[in-house]
């Protein structure tokens, strides 16, 4: 297996970092041009975070080539298991993150990704909880993304009641404020601002109803973070003729997957494979 660093940069001039993952014959070189899979990971996660690199290996070894990256705001920067840069977490906002999908996928497009290796005509991406949500939203704006894969996915990015969108504005962040915290995890007013600004961009349920194209929703139906209520929410708004849903009974947010991913996890495994499956049908 390949595995290789990429170093984008996006519109708004931050770095972006992936890896890019393709399984190679005895020749060193893929038999033929590669689908890709890009994805998308959750709010406090990162490419190096828990299954994320199994999962980037488990499509390079099932015939895809995987780009696992980190938002570029995600407060992880160069050290790729540290999280250092709060300045950039504190600001971040779902349209950044939009912005960081398709900064990818222009570089893929336009081969600043080496894409010799991959077949740039058959994109597919997956997402997981928040990112779930992102990869539908872009998805639904990009006609060079082919198929759409959310796990756990939300159906709603606005995650906060009014009694919290006020304190937000009145302290000016939302997240642990006792001395120990250091700012960690610390969210401002930026993001409420661009859920408000882009209500209707931001609106999953809007980008379902116009997606046109494959979808697959996996939920769990013990997810507390994320309630199965928000898969059927968007399975009943999608294209029926276009859309698989599968519920995995007494299953929770990440699939039995922890940090670190010592060993895998039998379920997070299963729901790999599937996905795989389904984007081999639809890629």
């Amino acid at each position: 297996m390949v595995e290789q660093l990429i170093e984008l940069k996006t519109p708004s001039g931050a770095e972006l970092y992936g890896d890019l993952r393709f399984g190679v014959e005895g020749s060193g070189t893929p038999s033929q041009k590669l689908p890709v899979i890009i994805v998308c990971h959750g709010f406090k996660a990162y490419k190096d975070w828990g299954p994320f690199p199994a999962i980037g290996r488990h499509f390079a070894n099932a015939g895809f080539a995987s780009i696992v990256f980190n938002f570029s705001h995600n407060g992880i920067g160069r050290d790729f298991r540290k999280f250092s840069e709060h300045g950039k977490f504190f600001t971040n906002t779902i349209s950044l993150e939009l912005e960081d999908v398709e900064t990818v996928v222009d570089g893929l497009s336009s081969g600043l990704i080496d894409s010799e290796f991959v077949d740039t005509s058959r994109i597919g991406i997956v997402g997981h909880s928040r990112g779930g949500g992102v990869a539908i939203v872009k998805g639904s704006e990009d006609a060079r993304i082919k198929a759409v894969a959310a796990w756990s996915t939300v159906s709603h990015f606005d995650r906060h009641t009014p009694r919290q969108h006020s304190r937000w504005r009145a302290q000016g962040y939302l997240g642990p404020s006792n001395e120990y915290s250091q700012g960690l995890f610390k969210v401002g007013t930026a993001l409420l601002d661009d859920l408000e600004r882009n209500a209707e961009r931001l609106d999953i349920e809007r980008a379902v109803r116009r997606l046109a194209k494959p979808l697959l929703l996996v939920h769990g139906t013990s997810d507390l973070p994320v309630p199965i209520d928000e898969a059927n929410r968007l399975y009943e708004v999608s294209d029926k003729s276009m859309t698989e849903r599968i519920i995995l009974e007494g299953v929770g947010h990440m699939y039995g997957a922890r940090h670190p991913y010592k060993e895998s996890a039998p379920v997070m495994t299963h729901v790999v494979e599937l996905t795989a499956a389904w984007f081999h049908k639809h890629l």
